[in-house]
């Protein structure tokens, strides 16, 4: 077995044990049960239970930019792609990672694993951030900043989705909340 699938073997079954007991309710032990792999391996790969889950939410955030860019076109327009990118998120929102991602910021209190957190999720982002720019450059958009842009437009939607999950809002309402968020947010931004 590689390195890597070892890794991601580790990951997999941590996973697996999150979804089934929850973030807060696994512990590195019943990965280790779980997974066959000693107590050694894990930290072989991992420095503790937050760096596995730091390292799913990085892999699934790699998958999930890799999945939209794929979808995007050149001749896709500004108002295309951040459809897109709703669309995305909407498959999405309901998927255990998610949840399990608001549990895992509720329950974090070292400031050094919310800022790697911060990072990744930044980083990940950098293409909005861009289509952000051209907008702006192209003269679609009012002179923002294109970081700040992003910023709102991401809080709007992940604001979005996890009001959804912590109410159990119906994915029809939220679909319809998710589009007129879009249209306020492409309204409020587009250079008349």
């Amino acid at each position: 077995m590689t390195k890597k699938s070892k890794k991601d073997l580790i990951a997999d079954t941590a996973l697996s044990c999150f979804i089934a007991s929850s973030y807060g309710g696994t512990s590195v032990d019943e990965i280790v049960k779980a997974s066959g792999v000693s107590k050694g391996g894990i930290y072989w790969y991992f420095k503790s239970k937050e760096d596995i889950f730091l390292y799913l939410i990085e892999r699934w955030l790699r998958e999930w930019t890799n999945e939209y860019l794929f979808q995007i076109k050149e001749t896709d327009t500004t108002a295309d792609k951040l459809t897109k990118y709703l669309e995305i998120n909407f498959e999405k929102i309901d998927t255990p990672i998610s949840a399990l991602l608001l549990e895992f910021l509720l329950q974090s209190k070292e400031q050094e694993i919310i800022d790697k957190l911060q990072r990744g999720a930044e980083s990940s982002h950098g293409f909005l951030i861009q289509i952000m720019d051209e907008a702006i450059k192209k003269g679609e958009f009012r002179p923002f900043d294109p970081y700040i842009l992003t910023q709102t437009f991401l809080a709007i939607f992940h604001g979005l989705g996890m009001q959804a999950q912590i109410h159990n809002q119906d994915k029809k309402l939220l679909r319809e909340t998710l589009y007129t968020a879009l249209d306020v947010f492409l309204q409020g931004v587009r250079k008349n």
